[in-house]
């Protein structure tokens, strides 16, 4: 810090007043600095205009692409119960196609990518399930296609959807059609494309004629369903004059292959079998041959001398007994035996020591010479992890570092299929999640007991999403069924030691009630349509509350923004407001809107926050549940900032909020926009965690006025009265660096210090190899004149901490 000579102090000049959104900021006067211009700012710590929960610091962990399996929680084994795979997807009954999954996205091309202008006839019939039909023409590959989605978007509408590489996921094009699909009956459906042209017929009634002057004009064709289960039959292509291009069903359908994440080895045959697993649906079944035949699985991230542990389920009938070892490729790490198995499962414990650090070793499960051997739930930790409640360590402390008040989980979508009780009590009995969804299956082994130590460990108020029983996320639901679900979870939370559910949780090992406070009523049910959800609501929010007085809950409101988000929003507020807490928001943000987006958000939830003040719960608060910037370079470090500030200037409506996504696999095929980004041996932070953490490191609970703030800077200033300190945090958007002097009227700045984070180009990013490239740097400040002035590099985010008497 310097203090410059009085001959370079200069006068402060006031201009006239402006408010901007609301808060009590003046337009900027400019003053002469050392040959630059100026802009004054003043503090005034006297006039608080809003308090600040700190709960709009939290976050939101969902079980998505590894966040949880795979990551956070110790588990080094992906996929270690075998669900994760094809089998049983596609199947071909005589002239009919099955598809019994209930997964999403699930497709079966056939055809000539060459294949031009041509109609797709075929019929089809839903099974179960609560949508239709994909039907995919012009496909050209994974990332290029088009489909007529029949009875999507929960079973409310048509309407064609592309997708084309660059664009991210696939969009809707063209014109929505109101319309459902039924169940138990089957459809003729005609796709016809010439040219440009589109055109969609169902049961012989065009639907759709659109045409796409921005598509592809070549591709084959499909079939397709999302969450549903369908037959279809009579497939046949032609071209335009009629002559036959395809007929009846496709040679082979997607290959069942192994298990995802698994691989086969050795000279006998591994297979998976649905008959007899020991957990869930599946195992696997290794029939020998003379040598070895196993699974294998890599990479894990191993060091000398940490003893393994785990364990491994198995049956069957061999010749020598089977063994496991750690590899690295063809040299072994660590071996153990089984014993020879029976024909009833058993467990059997694993525990072994690595001789030297390996970056990419192979977990193998080998059956030597001939015999049978089925495997299931197969289990592996580093021991010091497992004594240390089982998180992965650098990711647990990542979590730790930003302090989170307050942690959502587990969704997001993963809520609205979780069966919370399949997710507590001994691994063994775990069974998997239903649907595959994130690139998993996810197993359960991090559940509600899992969670609510993870909260502990690192400060944070748990806050749990319930799963109501939506029909397009749980087929042919008993809405009875999932009532008492989500009573018996508040039981098991919050319960006393002797009733039904809180005698489980104290046989699990916790006797003490959890005492969950917030609790959330199921996830972006906009499927369901909101007069149904507000019936849902009015039912379950007082029973809930009967269960458990002191909870807070909190309601579904809108995803986005406009017209649509707002009638959302009025219903469930005219019908739930009285029943409820909190009204939860969701809203994801183009990463080039780095510098409006903040703003636009920011009017939307102060309009939504009149809408409650004319309502029968003003006090009802907001809860900005999912946000982000969908980008992992410094655009979004850049939105985070902004969305912050604005979460802190709207502290009277917003009480809590959490980004998403927390935590992300490097492998994973979507959603780059995590803060926490990591392989199975490191991690590093997005600049969103960079600037979230110095966010947080610099909260204060009172925001206070200031003015002279110029409009194109995103600023916030707050106080501490306990410390003595005014924090001014801000975010320069623009393309040119500023100066600007803050003054805190009625007081003397003792001291000052800064903090920027400043890459110098929105392309810059945080990677595995460089994990700093974005990250906080001291910022020079200048004490003058009772000013503390200081720079703005362009496409910065900076912090100061100004001591005043």
């Amino acid at each position: 810090m310097k203090r410059y000579p009085k001959k370079h102090r200069c006068p402060f000049v006031c201009t006239a007043a402006l408010y901007l959104l609301g808060t009590c900021c003046w337009p900027s006067a400019g003053v002469s600095f050392a040959g630059e211009d100026v802009a004054t700012i003043v503090v005034h710590p006297d006039k608080v205009v809003n308090q600040i929960d700190v709960k709009v610091y939290g976050h939101f962990l969902e079980h998505i692409y590894h966040s949880v399996n795979g990551g956070l929680w110790g588990e080094l084994v992906w996929n270690r119960s075998f669900e994760y795979n094809d089998a049983g997807q596609w199947r071909v009954e005589g002239d009919t196609i099955v598809q019994k999954s209930l997964d999403v996205n699930r497709r079966w091309v056939f055809g000539d990518p060459g294949w031009r202008d041509y109609e797709f006839t075929l019929e089809a019939q839903k099974i179960s399930g609560e949508e239709g039909f994909l039907i995919l023409f012009r496909v050209r590959d994974n990332d290029n296609f088009y489909w007529c989605n029949l009875g999507g978007w929960g079973n409310r509408w048509h309407q064609l959807e592309r997708g084309r590489s660059g664009e991210g996921r696939w969009h809707p094009v063209g014109p929505r059609v109101d319309g459902q699909i039924e169940r138990n009956r089957w459809y003729k459906i005609r796709v016809r494309c010439e040219g440009p042209h589109i055109q969609v017929w169902l049961d012989e009634q065009k639907i759709i004629d659109f045409t796409d002057r921005e598509g592809h004009l070549a591709g084959a064709v499909g079939i397709g369903t999302w969450a549903t289960r369908a037959r279809f039959r009579n497939l046949r292509v032609t071209d335009l004059e009629g002559r036959v291009l395809f007929s009846g069903v496709p040679p082979t359908p997607p290959s069942a292959g192994l298990a995802r994440y698994w691989e086969a080895f050795g000279q006998g045959q591994v297979s998976l079998d649905d008959t007899s697993a020991a957990n869930s649906h599946f195992s696997i079944k290794i029939d020998g041959a003379p040598g070895e035949t196993g699974i294998q699985q890599t990479p894990f991230a191993l060091k000398a001398n940490e003893w393994y542990v785990g364990s491994v389920w198995i049956r069957g009938k061999t010749e020598q007994a089977p063994v496991v070892r750690l590899m690295d490729g063809v040299q072994p790490l660590a071996m153990q035996s089984l014993p020879w198995p029976s024909e009833n499962w058993q467990e059997v414990p694993l525990r072994l020591r690595a001789i030297r650090n390996v970056d990419n070793a192979t977990l193998q499960i080998a059956l030597r010479g001939p015999g049978t051997l089925w495997v299931d739930q197969v289990s592996l930790m580093p021991e010091s992890w497992k004594r240390n409640g089982g998180f992965r360590p650098d990711l647990l402390e990542a979590v730790a570092e930003l302090k989170p008040p307050l942690i959502r989980w587990p969704g997001g979508c993963f809520a609205s299929a979780y069966r919370w009780k399949s997710g507590i009590g001994p691994q063994s009995k775990r069974v998997s999640y239903p649907r595959e969804i994130w690139d998993d299956v996810d197993v359960n082994s991090f559940g509600t007991d899992e969670f609510i130590e993870l909260c502990r460990r690192v400060g944070a108020e748990p806050c749990l999403v319930v799963n109501i029983g939506t029909p397009q996320w749980n087929p042919d639901p008993d809405p009875e069924e999932f009532l008492q679900d989500i009573l018996d979870w508040i039981e098991y939370c919050n319960g006393p030691a002797d009733s039904q559910w809180g005698r489980v949780r104290a046989a699990n090992g916790h006797p003490e009630p959890y005492h969950v406070k917030y609790w959330e009523i199921d996830n972006e049910t906009w499927g369901f349509g909101a007069e149904n959800y507000a019936a849902a609501v009015r039912k379950i929010a007082p029973l809930m509350r009967a269960k458990d007085p002191s909870i807070k809950l909190i309601a579904c409101g809108s995803g986005g923004m406009g017209e649509s988000a707002h009638r959302w929003n009025r219903v469930i507020i005219e019908q739930c407001a009285d029943l409820v807490d909190y009204l939860s928001l969701h809203h994801y943000e183009n990463p080039d809107q780095f510098a409006r987006g903040p703003y636009r958000y920011e009017a939307f939830f102060q309009e939504t926050a009149r809408l409650i003040a004319q309502s029968r719960n003003p006090r009802l608060k907001l809860f900005v549940s999912e946000w982000n910037a969908q980008s992992t370079d410094w655009r979004t470090g850049l939105y985070c900032g902004g969305i912050l500030n604005a979460f802190e200037r709207s502290g009277d409506a917003v009480e809590i909020a959490s980004p998403a996504l927390f935590l992300r696999h490097v492998s994973a095929t979507a959603w780059d926009n995590a803060f926490i980004n990591f392989d199975h041996r490191r991690w590093f932070p997005a600049p969103n965690y960079v600037v979230m953490k110095l966010w947080r490191d610099n909260f204060a609970p009172e925001r206070v006025a200031a003015e002279g703030v110029p409009e194109d800077l995103n600023l916030v200033a707050t106080r501490d009265p306990q410390q003595g300190v005014v924090i001014v945090k801000v975010v320069n958007p623009g393309r040119e660096a500023r100066r600007v002097s803050i003054k805190v009227a009625g007081q003397a700045i003792q001291s000052a210090t800064a903090q920027k984070v400043a890459p110098g180009n929105l392309q810059a990013r945080n990677t595995l190899d460089h994990p700093d490239a974005v990250r906080p740097e001291k910022a020079e400040v200048v004490l003058a004149d009772s000013a503390a002035i200081v720079e703005l590099p362009a496409l910065s985010c900076v912090v100061l901490r100004l001591n005043v008497k």
